[in-house]
């Protein structure tokens, strides 16, 4: 078995009762309770795992396939594919969101923060009613729990701008009214982020048990990508070249042994004669198979155990929801073996699948990549290159290329650009190194790009209509949630 699984056995108001963890070497399987955030629920150290593992499971269902539509279907790397198109798919890549929308619910975000909140708050009480939670056990499940909370905010804010803060978990089903809170302000739930961050870095290991829960699971390392993406985002990049600079050296490779740039480029191997397939390369096996050496965190999934992903049918055949652009398949030049990664016709999206041999009745199963490797170094280039680093900053641009296949940019080259020509330099590397993984519309958010590049394809034009509208049932729910004002 090659995948670490989250499974969910007992659900009761949104939220898990007991939750089970199959590896290749453990399986907990606990009993279900009515109450499980009550004094004799969390009584082990596996009780406390199980919900942990609860909150992975939410994670995966909160973006199993929205990661694809929050963070790529409003940007400029896709089209319609051609097949059954679906409403969602039309109003997103239209820019013609509303209320209505399935994923304009926030709700699956909210019960992985239920899980996360019920980790930190129990597990230290557990500490004072005498139970033994051993150092190691105690601050991988409130690192993790810390990690997860934070993660899940981020991705909040960056979908729906002001959102509820909850940090409290539901302690009975009678306590659920006190979530019909209202939303606040962004910078708050910013504090929040940072401050959990923060405490979780400090508290968990770089590496786990074995290399599917070191990807698959919180780690330091993940905390590190985390926070710099996280101040990207802010606009802070002397904060970014400081959270970089743990995963990333001034030599610009890997500072944590467990992770390295998957190899694409072999000077041995040419991926265009037949016979030698571009599914063999590390760097397509990063997406086909997962867990690679480059991943950082990633989301997992096992069609074995009936927990896929569902990302076939939304990109990778002839009926998918999304085509690249054809602007950004014209974009890759003919020597960028990314082409042969990205794709399998012209525009035809195909990453996260082998070209031969797939089976999509028990392959559809593959990861979602939250961070890799060549994603923090990117983003780093572009801190550097934001403090007039312009050499350390085209140091990582290129690594980045010559693994594609492509020739260097010179110093002389990028020495002659302005700051703004470099930043746009490195946000097409990144929009070409990490298309469809759901990062391209918040890069073009965060550099401010998102209105200039879009305006002409889908008509965006309000700063407004960045964020997503608010589910209408959400609303309906706590009526002390207001909808965002673009969509009023």
């Amino acid at each position: 078995m090659k995948k670490l699984i989250y499974k969910i056995k007992f659900l009761t108001i949104g939220l898990t009762l007991s939750a089970s963890m199959q590896s290749c070497e453990k399986m907990l399987d606990l009993s279900p309770t009515t109450e499980y955030a009550s004094r004799d629920y969390f009584a082990s150290t596996s009780q406390a795992y199980a919900v942990l593992y609860g909150a992975y499971y939410q994670l995966q269902t909160a973006i199993n396939q929205e990661f694809i539509y929050y963070g790529e279907a409003r940007s400029d790397n896709v089209k319609f594919g051609g097949g059954s198109l679906s409403n969602n798919t039309l109003s997103v890549i239209q820019n013609a969101l509303d209320g209505n929308l399935a994923y304009s619910d926030w709700g699956n975000f909210y019960s992985v923060i239920k899980q996360a909140n019920l980790v930190i708050k129990k597990v230290p009480l557990m500490r004072e009613r005498g139970i033994n939670v051993r150092d190691a056990d105690y601050n991988k499940l409130i690192g993790q729990a810390l990690g997860l909370r934070a993660l899940t905010y981020f991705y909040l804010v960056r979908i729906w701008g002001d959102v509820p803060l909850i940090i409290e978990p539901v302690e009975k089903e009678t306590d659920l009214n006190v979530f019909k809170t209202p939303r606040i302000a962004k910078e708050i739930i910013y504090q929040q982020i940072s401050t959990d961050l923060v405490r979780a870095r400090a508290l968990l290991p770089t590496t786990n048990a074995n290399n599917m829960e070191t990807r698959g699971m919180l780690t330091r390392g993940a905390i590190d990508a985390m926070q710099t993406d996280f101040y990207m985002w802010r606009n802070m990049p002397d904060s970014a070249i400081i959270t970089s600079a743990r995963l990333i050296n001034a030599a610009g490779e890997p500072a944590y042994a467990t992770y390295k740039l998957a190899e694409l480029y072999n000077p041995n191997i040419d991926y265009r004669v037949s016979g030698n397939s571009i599914d063999n390369a590390p760097y397509s096996l990063m997406f086909t198979q997962g867990l690679s050496e480059e991943s950082i965190f990633e989301v997992v999934f096992s069609f074995e155990d009936n927990n896929t992903s569902n990302i076939y049918g939304i990109y990778g055949n002839i009926n998918a929801q999304f085509a690249a652009r054809d602007e950004l398949a014209g974009a890759f030049l003919d020597t960028d073996l990314r082409v042969l990664t990205n794709f399998r016709s012209s525009t035809q999206i195909y990453k996260f699948f082998p070209k031969t041999g797939f089976d999509q009745s028990t392959q559809n199963d593959k990861n979602v990549m939250i961070y890799r490797l060549s994603d923090v170094m990117l983003l780093r280039a572009e801190a550097l290159n934001a403090r007039n680093q312009r050499a350390q900053a085209f140091l990582l641009v290129n690594k980045i290329r010559e693994r594609a296949g492509l020739t260097a940019i010179a110093a002389a080259e990028y020495e002659a650009y302005t700051e703004e020509e470099a930043q746009e330099v490195i946000l097409t590397e990144r929009q070409k190194e990490l298309c469809f993984e759901g990062k391209r519309w918040f890069d073009l958010v965060r550099t401010g790009k998102a209105i200039e590049v879009m305006q002409p394809i889908n008509g965006i034009s309000d700063p407004n209509n960045l964020v997503w509208p608010i589910n209408l049932n959400v609303i309906r729910q706590n009526p002390q949630i207001e909808q965002n004002e673009f969509y009023k």
